[in-house]
């Protein structure tokens, strides 16, 4: 709440600023135009970040539940959707954590949500059935790591990121992730 003394200096300062608006009577002054620089525009093309979302366990519902209905609020979202099943111990995990920490134009990266999957929060949770399931939907091995597949819209694979890294380079196209979800963007 306002004091009546610093709501009185309020009001003397509105009127005031008012005054220099309109003028303060006397002779009226013809009006100054003064010139303006132009605004710059910025030409750089917004970045963002990864959009990661990370499953973790909870009592109410199962993984495939869980993957589920995340990969429907992405769809939802107008994303689409690349799972990623890692770990802790795993040094190239790392690495790809590192990666997903970076920002890349929106272009390249923004419509796709990674949905992320650690074998330590599953197996912690004595849940490590609902994992390897979770994982043998797209492929039959389990424990090797990263596996991180991009999903098409019926949450089919369409592709995994080692076949990626061979058809990127042979293209001679970079094999990063921002690349690669660039390159497999659907067209507009």
């Amino acid at each position: 709440m306002m004091g009546p003394e610093r709501k009185d200096r309020s009001i003397g300062a509105a009127a005031w600023a008012l005054g220099l608006l309109l003028g303060c009577g006397g002779e009226s002054q013809p009006a100054v135009v003064q010139p303006v620089a132009p605004v710059a525009v910025s030409t750089a093309e917004a970045t963002v970040g990864y959009d990661l979302r990370r499953l973790r366990p909870r009592d109410e519902e199962t993984l495939a539940e869980m993957f589920d209905r995340q990969r429907a609020l992405a769809a939802k979202d107008g994303k689409r959707v690349a799972a990623l099943f890692s770990a802790d111990w795993c040094e190239p995990c790392r690495l790809l954590e590192t990666e997903l920490g970076n920002r890349h134009p929106a272009r390249q990266i923004g419509d796709v949500r990674i949905l992320e999957l650690k074998e330590e929060d599953w197996a912690a949770a004595t849940r490590m059935d609902e994992f390897d399931a979770l994982r043998k939907r797209w492929t039959g091995i389990t424990g090797s790591y990263p596996l991180l597949l991009l999903l098409d819209d019926a949450g089919k694979k369409r592709e995994e990121m080692k076949e990626a890294k061979d058809r990127l380079n042979a293209a001679g196209v970079p094999d990063t992730l921002a690349d690669w979800f660039a390159d497999t963007r659907p067209p507009a």
